[in-house]
């Protein structure tokens, strides 16, 4: 539902409006091109009242993707708890991705493509919960590499080139996949980007 269309009778509050409004403008049109009179128009407000809901733009778009890479973090955590092996947590990984960009693809965009209108304290703030993400691919291709006796000096560059490629993905707008099918296809691609690096060094 548009932002716009929301009406006041329902239980949203004029700031869930705003930041529903936010997603949906910064996503489709990008930060910089809207300004705040435009957010105020999009949701009936007064452009002066918006500074009762945010305290600028800049920390308004900090809480989108924080709340964002929140969700994502969140999500994915309780997905892969219980998984056992590293083809399952790579696969549980994946698809906590998958859903995320299906279903909240807006909020994905800010995040890949908006990080960079952030400011320094803010994008080093956000890249806690950005490294806590990373972090949890890193451990498993750890794990595997330690089970293969291989050192682990790749671990960084596999992980970064993973969620590379799962960024990648989210920009293909031609095709249409189920979220099923485009987890699997992509946890064999995951999965074989883990093992050739595991190979490579087993080689070398």
């Amino acid at each position: 539902m548009l932002a716009a269309a929301v009406s006041a009778s329902t239980p949203f509050s004029a700031r869930d409006r705003l930041l529903d409004a936010s997603i949906e403008l910064f996503a489709t049109r990008g930060f910089q091109a809207i300004g705040l009179r435009d957010l105020a128009s999009y949701v009936g407000l007064h452009a002066g009242s918006l500074y009762h809901h945010i305290e600028n733009k800049q920390s308004l778009l900090y809480e989108l993707i924080e709340a964002a890479l929140a969700d994502l973090l969140a999500d994915t955590k309780r997905r892969m708890k219980g998984a056992s092996t590293t083809s399952e947590r790579v696969r549980r990984f994946v698809q906590a991705f998958v859903a995320f960009n299906l279903h909240e693809q807006y909020r994905l965009i800010l995040v890949t493509r908006e990080f960079v209108n952030l400011s320094e304290e803010h994008k080093q703030q956000a890249n806690r919960l950005r490294n806590d993400y990373y972090a949890l691919l890193s451990a498993t291709i750890a794990t595997e590499y330690q089970q293969r006796g291989k050192p682990d000096g790749e671990i960084t560059l596999i992980t970064n080139a993973v969620i590379g490629m799962l960024y990648g993905q989210s920009q293909w707008n031609d095709i249409q996949v189920g979220e099923q099918q485009l987890t699997e296809v992509l946890t064999r691609c995951a999965m074989s980007i883990i093992a050739s690096s595991s190979n490579t060094t087993a080689r070398t």
